[in-house]
């Protein structure tokens, strides 16, 4: 299979997966008690922090067969010269944050917006957008991540090429 074929494969894998759990958010989120948001969101927090665990670690566990596959079809070696842990992604936020603070955050959001005189309905949705950006944000960079490690852990491999995904200006 052409090396483009490999990469675009592992990006619609990637993609299925974000959208799996942006899925399971927005249904996690539609439990939320309008009367008690954060306090109802703490107690909804725990099981999408295992979701989205879960998918960061899903994520970066694809990078080691990726990177094979796509350097073999290069004929590059595709020998690494160490291991990429991909526990060592999951739970953390791409800012370094433990992910379970950062999670927080729709709520802070929806009352933010509630105290700004927003209604109800309207705070509800700012959270959403604030969940649905951070959880589809967070399980990409880990896999972004694996694979840059994936990458740098391959002698052969000195560099690589960005794959354009949709519409994009002419730079």
């Amino acid at each position: 299979m052409p090396a483009r074929q490999v990469a675009l494969d592992h990006y619609r894998r990637r993609r299925r997966l974000v959208e799996e759990v942006a899925r399971a958010a927005r249904q996690t989120w539609r439990q939320v008690d309008r009367g008690d948001i954060a306090g109802s969101w703490l107690t909804l927090l725990p099981r999408l922090l295992a979701a989205v665990m879960g998918a960061q670690l899903a994520a970066a566990q694809t990078a080691d067969d990726y990177l094979a596959a796509v350097l073999a079809e290069q004929d590059i070696d595709p020998a690494a010269e160490g291991a990429l842990v991909p526990s060592a992604l999951v739970g953390v936020a791409s800012d370094g944050r433990e992910l379970d603070t950062l999670l927080y955050q729709p709520a802070i959001a929806a009352k933010a917006a509630l105290a700004e005189g927003a209604t109800v309905p309207r705070a509800m949705a700012a959270g959403q957008a604030t969940l649905d950006m951070i959880v589809r944000t967070q399980v990409a960079d880990a896999g972004r991540v694996a694979d840059q490690v994936a990458l740098t852990a391959r002698r052969e491999a000195t560099g690589y090429v960005r794959m354009v995904v949709g519409a994009s200006c002419a730079r």
